[in-house]
């Protein structure tokens, strides 16, 4: 007979009552035995087991009368429950069977409520078989105490073996002596005889067993169309997912074939741009050669031919006449100076475009003519047209408020004239905003053929909102 119940520290008294041969004697005892094959190590044949560890297990379970002895039924009870009484403690396992019968039910019911409560203030776990009223209700209203009861079918007369916590059981007695043949006319005797109260309780715990056993059987129904409606659900979300799947892999395959075919145009047009930058930097290319080109040879003619044309036809060489403003020709500097200062021992302060630096005389190439004198020079024959001279509109431009369009045609030709001017390095101004200026310049910058690196100006002269451009000798 499988037994399940739950004893705590918080509930450690259990009173089982029902009908006879319900199997209350047998619960006692397959504790009992259970607890006592747990203390010895050996595997307890239950599906899930918890004991503790017991000092000892108190039981009074049988009957014990003896002539020998000069011991009644009750007398025997009373005697071994005594000594329990005076052995148990917190540790101990308490069983006691069918306590307070053999004796008049109302003295026996105080009786057993009475033991059962030493038992209880001494904390041992306890558990009680009884068929008496007083317990029952002893149990039910004291804390720490639960009331159990052994089933009983209503419709067959016969118990089920089934233990249920939580409220008391009837005894049965009636129907099952019934069941066991007592004469009809003896058993109405019986009925009659029981007071009105008896009857009542006896009615009150049959109503109350039959409306748990409707609930638990709702409970089932319900708990069962609970299932049947989530498997229906997941039948449903399953049908749901694969429609939808479906329908999601027909829209990716479309998507797929949207984006190849994308991709496919967007090839083409790109291989058309790629051939027109490829011919526009060639282009530009060209172009920058030509201008690199024509600068080198007006410096060599300027170098060799002009600086020493006046001085061969007199048959010497004058020493440079470097004077404060006038604009030089260093050597290893592609840009034009102008002497600031002289410093006195062989040395000026020249600038060169936005660099302030100190050279020695001998460093000085030419002393470059102011724009005009040049021509005078020149032989029978000979023009010359000079390149823009150096000045700040060739070394710095402002785009700021521009569209992008209109900036990117300035700044391209702004580095025409600056190269023409003979400038190494520019800045290019075109502030933060939304930065579609900056990218649109730095787009123009890293393929323009005059362009040999640019980067953010340093803070002192704008930083991200200007560019610095190096062009190519």
């Amino acid at each position: 007979m499988p037994v399940s119940l739950d004893l705590t520290q918080e509930r450690r008294t259990l009173l089982i009552s029902g009908p006879n041969t319900g199997g209350k004697t047998v619960t006692l005892k397959t504790v009992g035995l259970l607890s006592l094959m747990a203390q010895s190590g050996l595997p307890v044949p239950a599906a899930d087991a918890e004991f503790p560890l017991f000092a000892q297990v108190l039981a009074d379970i049988g009957d014990y009368q003896s002539i020998q002895e000069n011991l009644s039924t009750f007398s025997a009870h009373v005697s071994n429950i005594r000594e329990m009484a005076l052995d148990v403690t917190p540790d101990s396992l308490v069983l006691l069977d069918e306590l307070g019968a053999a004796t008049d039910p109302e003295e026996g019911g105080a009786l057993g409520v009475a033991i059962v409560e030493h038992f209880r203030a001494a904390g041992a776990f306890t558990m009680v078989s009884t068929h008496l009223m007083a317990l029952k209700i002893y149990g039910a209203s004291t804390e720490g105490v639960v009331n159990g009861s052994m089933g009983f079918d209503e419709q067959t007369l016969e118990p089920t073996y089934h233990l249920q916590l939580g409220l008391p059981g009837k005894s049965a007695g009636l129907e099952i002596a019934t069941r066991l043949g007592i004469p009809e006319d003896i058993m109405r005797r019986a009925r009659l005889s029981m007071s009105d109260r008896e009857r009542d309780v006896t009615r009150f715990l049959a109503e109350l067993h039959r409306r748990i056993e409707e609930t638990r059987a709702t409970e089932q129904s319900l708990s069962e169309k609970l299932t049947a409606l989530e498997k229906h659900e997941k039948e449903l979300a399953a049908e749901w997912e694969k429609r939808e799947g479906a329908k999601l892999k027909e829209l990716e395959r479309r998507t797929d074939l949207a984006l190849a075919r994308f991709e496919e145009q967007a090839q083409e047009a790109i291989g058309k741009i790629a051939q027109g930058l490829d011919r526009r930097k060639a282009e530009q290319e060209a172009q920058r050669r030509v201008s690199k080109a024509k600068r080198e040879l007006r410096e060599d003619f300027q170098t060799t031919v002009l600086a020493t044309c006046d001085d061969a036809r007199q048959d010497r060489i004058a020493p440079l006449r470097i004077e404060e403003g006038a604009r030089v020709r260093l050597r290893d500097v592609r840009e034009l100076a102008r002497v600031r200062r002289k410093l006195g021992n062989g040395r000026i302060e020249v600038e060169a475009g936005f660099l302030k630096m100190q050279v020695s005389e001998d460093d000085v190439i030419e002393v470059v003519p102011e724009t005009g004198g040049t021509a005078s020079r020149l032989p029978q024959g000979v023009t010359y047209r000079p390149a823009p001279e150096l000045t700040p509109a060739h070394q710095e431009i402002n785009v700021i408020g521009q569209h992008a369009e209109q900036a990117r045609d300035a700044v391209d030709e702004f580095l025409d004239r600056a190269v023409m001017a003979t400038a190494s390095r520019v800045r290019i101004v075109h502030g933060h905003g939304m930065g579609v200026l900056k990218k649109t310049i730095a787009d123009l910058l890293s393929h323009h053929p005059h362009v040999a690196k640019f980067y953010p100006a340093p803070q002192q002269e704008g930083g991200a909102g200007a560019t610095i451009v190096e062009l190519r000798e």
